[in-house]
Order: C-alpha cells, then sequence, then structure tokens
C-alpha cells in the first residue's frame, strides 16, 4: 500500500469539506463544540462510505459511475449552493432546528462527497488498495483527514467572522457552485 498516496488522495478529497466547513463555522448563529465535530464526522464518514461504495460499484460497473459521476457532483453542489444563496436572504436560516440542521450537514457532506465514489473505483490501482483490509487503512486515512481538516476549517471560520452570516452564506453557497463547475470541468 502507498501511503503516501493515500495521504495525498485523502487531502484532495477532503479539501471541498474543509472549504464548505469553514463557510458554515463562520455563518452558524448557535455555535458549540458539538455542532463543530458532528459537522466535521459527517464529513469524514460520508468520505469513508463513498470510496468503499465506488470501489464496490467499479466492481459491477465503473464505467457508468466514470462517466457521469461528474455531471451528479455537479447538479447536487450546484443545485446546494443555488439553495444556500437564496436561503441567505432570510433572516430565519440561522435559527433553524437541530433536525434540519443535521440534514443540511449531511447534504452538504454527501455533495462534497460524490469525487470520493469516483475514487473507490482507481484506489486499488493508485494506492495499492486492492484488498479489504487495504481498503480499510487508506478509507481510515481519508476519513480521517477529512474530519481533521473540516474541524480547523469550521473553527478558523469561527474565528475568523469576517462576513456577516447572511454574506458567509452567499461566500459558501458560491464555494458549492465553483466546487461543482470545478468538478464537471476536471470530470
Amino acid at each position: 500500500m502507498d501511503f503516501v498516496s493515500a495521504v495525498g488522495i485523502g487531502t484532495a478529497l477532503a479539501a471541498d469539506a474543509s472549504a464548505v466547513s469553514l463557510s458554515y463555522g463562520s455563518s452558524d448563529k448557535n455555535f458549540s463544540v458539538k455542532i463543530a465535530v458532528i459537522t466535521a464526522l459527517t464529513f469524514g464518514v460520508f468520505q469513508i462510505f463513498m470510496p468503499v461504495l465506488g470501489w464496490s460499484i467499479g466492481k459491477v460497473g465503473s464505467n457508468f459511475v466514470q462517466n457521469y459521476d461528474h455531471w451528479i457532483a455537479f447538479a447536487i453542489l450546484a443545485f446546494l449552493g443555488i439553495k444556500m444563496i437564496y436561503d441567505s436572504r432570510c433572516d430565519s436560516r440561522q435559527d433553524f432546528p437541530q433536525s434540519r440542521r443535521l440534514r443540511i450537514i449531511i447534504a452538504m457532506a454527501f455533495a462534497t462527497s460524490i469525487d470520493a465514489l469516483a475514487s473507490g473505483i482507481i484506489l486499488p490501482s493508485a494506492v495499492g488498495a486492492d484488498t479489504p483490509f487495504t481498503m480499510f487503512i487508506t478509507v481510515s486515512i481519508i476519513g480521517i483527514i477529512t474530519f481533521l481538516l473540516s474541524l480547523i476549517g469550521f473553527f478558523l471560520g469561527r474565528r475568523f467572522r469576517t462576513l456577516s452570516p447572511k454574506n458567509a452564506e452567499i461566500f459558501g453557497g458560491i464555494v458549492l457552485i465553483i466546487i461543482g463547475i470545478k468538478t464537471l470541468l476536471t470530470g
């Protein structure tokens, strides 16, 4: 197993989640360490689950996933970005209940982990994750890196709250749309 490549892939896959966490941290009105950890943990879990799903799908139909993953990621990220920008117009957006907050975090974690789904197909050749054990180690590395970078992003966003919550939400929406466009162009 190529540990350096696994760390590199994990860091690259975590970039989107960290950017969204940074934006979310700067705009979250009801801050707590618990929310930061739940946000980072959700991103990390999705970054573990999606490559495993991609690896499994790759065994069956890798051509379909490889041909359409960037379109799926773009559509989801663009939708969430536009929704964030639209929701920024409402003051009540920052006061949503805990259950809605978790649904939003899960949706963002899913959207930012679509590229991890595609990466699951190439992990056996890219890092030597060709057995269940080496795949477990690889996705654990990816998940831990995503968790840590998302947690750091959330706290950095919170620490450097230079944007108003509305502007931070608009910024977050723009970040999601840019990530979607980047995914589409590089896919």
